[in-house]
């Protein structure tokens, strides 16, 4: 899979004095759809599972997050998260993730990498690995033309 949609609306507490989404949300949002991602492949983004080893069980930082605004959302609004996958490396997904109001308006446009890591059961730091192959079967890149600019 390579691309994944998630609709919301935006609650009151998403919103700044105007009513208007403060922009920190939006990265709460990426995660939100990033989780939502996983949870379509039948997996978590939290490796808990009794069914994975302890030692096959990853996690997923952010390496990089940004955002790009165009048009606010408003509480009461109804907006469609779409993430696009851009890339898989050996060790890292990176996405897109476009906020699209009802209307077909582009109001917001995300970037996010995440790197596969795992704890060290002596040390107990995280360091990167591979992303295990249960996961990267079930991801692909989107075509370019669905990751074309938007006008």
């Amino acid at each position: 899979m390579h691309r994944h949609t998630l609709k919301e609306r935006v609650q009151f507490a998403d919103t700044d004095m105007a009513g208007i989404v403060h922009f920190s949300n939006f990265f709460r949002y990426m995660e939100r759809v990033e989780h939502d991602f996983f949870r379509a492949l039948g997996l978590s983004i939290w490796d808990k599972s009794n069914e994975i080893p302890v030692d096959e069980r990853v996690g997923w930082p952010r390496v990089h997050v940004s955002c790009d605004f165009r048009a606010p959302l408003q509480f009461e609004e109804e907006f469609t998260m779409e993430l696009l996958v851009v890339e898989i490396r050996p060790r890292t997904l990176r996405y897109l993730i476009r906020f699209w109001k009802l209307d077909g308006e582009l109001c917001a446009e995300g970037k996010l990498i995440a790197a596969c890591v795992r704890r060290d059961p002596t040390t107990g730091k995280m360091r990167a690995v591979n992303i295990p192959d249960r996961i990267r079967s079930r991801i692909s890149v989107a075509p370019e033309s669905a990751l074309a600019p938007v006008a």
